[in-house]
């Protein structure tokens, strides 16, 4: 399903960062595609907070709530269209991504739902 969606990022990825922020202001609960279960996305401060969702009925268990900053954020974006549209060879840039952000697949569903 996410490879309907090629986002035109801005080259600084700040308009983007600010848009998830304002979108994610009072909570909102979005899906992950892999299982099935929902989290609660809110701002918190400068930054996103990723918690177990409260009204859905297939709750993501997050034990130890992250706060997710414009630089993993960011990081993960410059990766996220090459994901689904390159080829072969962009794989590592999702493979270095992913190891440098464990928040990569609810940034992955941020992205492609709010963006």
């Amino acid at each position: 399903m996410l490879a309907d969606r090629k986002i035109p990022f801005s080259e600084s990825k700040e308009e983007e960062w600010e848009i998830l922020k304002q979108k994610t202001e009072g909570g909102i609960e979005l899906m992950l595609e892999d299982s099935q279960r929902w989290f609660l996305a809110t701002t918190e401060g400068d930054g996103i907070r990723i918690t177990s969702a409260e009204k859905n009925v297939r709750p993501l268990a997050v034990r130890e709530p992250p706060l997710i900053e414009f630089d993993e954020f960011k990081r993960v974006a410059g990766v996220y269209n090459e994901a689904f549209f390159g080829g072969i060879g962009d794989l590592s840039g999702r493979l270095e991504a992913h190891n440098s952000s464990p928040n990569m697949r609810y940034l992955f569903m941020l992205i492609y739902y709010l963006i």
